[in-house]
């Protein structure tokens, strides 16, 4: 009788299990985005390691090293000036940067203003790019842009696909070196400037008096590479 008199316990409170469950998904959405921006981050800075690795390879005529940038899938592609502008594989590619070291001397590549981006597997960077060096006596100076495209393998970053721009001299207000042109046949690797011939960036692989596919002059009539990448130079 007793419990009949106590009065009712007040009823306690039930959370609904949809307002429950959207709490879960809105924390492990929260969490999962969170994942993502760290590993985003952590693969642009991966990205931006082999934009730093490039340059010292290239520096210091390191071949292998680029090697082990580059991806050796027979797809890469390196778009660039020396004809025919478009090198396929790492057989070519490397090729045209082995020719360049054997040709010029004193390699000075500088980048500035890296961007990168990275998502899922595929991440891009972008940059400005400076190169000096040594043909002979002829000094060369180049100068432009760059786009590269890189391909996570294997956990590792990749470089897959790169476009070098130069920048004409009259434009970047270079002026031509003394001496006047450099020899036919030469050619500087690198956008934005002449390259010896079948080095990158030169473009210099079209016959001396050749016209040049470029406002600047590069060796033999071709154009000129970047720095840091394969190409002519003024």
């Amino acid at each position: 009788m007793r419990a009949r008199l106590d009065p009712p316990a007040p009823p306690r409170a039930v959370r609904s299990v949809p307002a429950a469950v959207a709490s879960c998904l809105l924390l492990a959405g929260l969490a999962a985005a969170l994942f993502a921006c760290g590993d985003a981050r952590a693969d642009a800075d991966a990205i931006r390691s082999l934009v730093t690795r490039e340059v010292a390879a290239i520096n210091a005529k390191d071949l292998r090293a680029l090697s082990e940038i580059w991806s050796q899938d027979k797809n890469i592609l390196l778009f660039d000036v020396p004809p025919p502008g478009r090198f396929q594989s790492w057989d070519q590619i490397g090729r045209l940067w082995k020719d360049f070291f054997d040709r010029v001397s004193d390699i000075r590549l500088t980048v500035d203003a890296v961007q990168a981006e990275a998502k899922g597997s595929l991440g891009y960077a972008t940059y400005d790019w400076a190169m000096t060096g040594r043909l002979g006596t002829y000094v060369l100076e180049d100068h432009g842009q760059a786009t590269a495209i890189y391909r996570k393998e294997g956990g590792q970053w990749r470089l897959v696909h790169a476009h070098y721009s130069p920048v004409p001299p009259a434009v970047a207000g270079q002026e031509t070196p003394a001496g006047g042109a450099p020899p036919a046949g030469s050619a500087t690797p690198h956008p934005g400037g002449a390259a010896p011939s079948g080095s990158p960036h030169s473009g210099a692989t079209a016959p001396s008096g050749t016209a040049s596919p470029e406002p600047a002059a590069s060796p033999g009539g071709a154009a000129s590479p970047e720095p840091g990448r394969p190409r002519n130079s003024p």
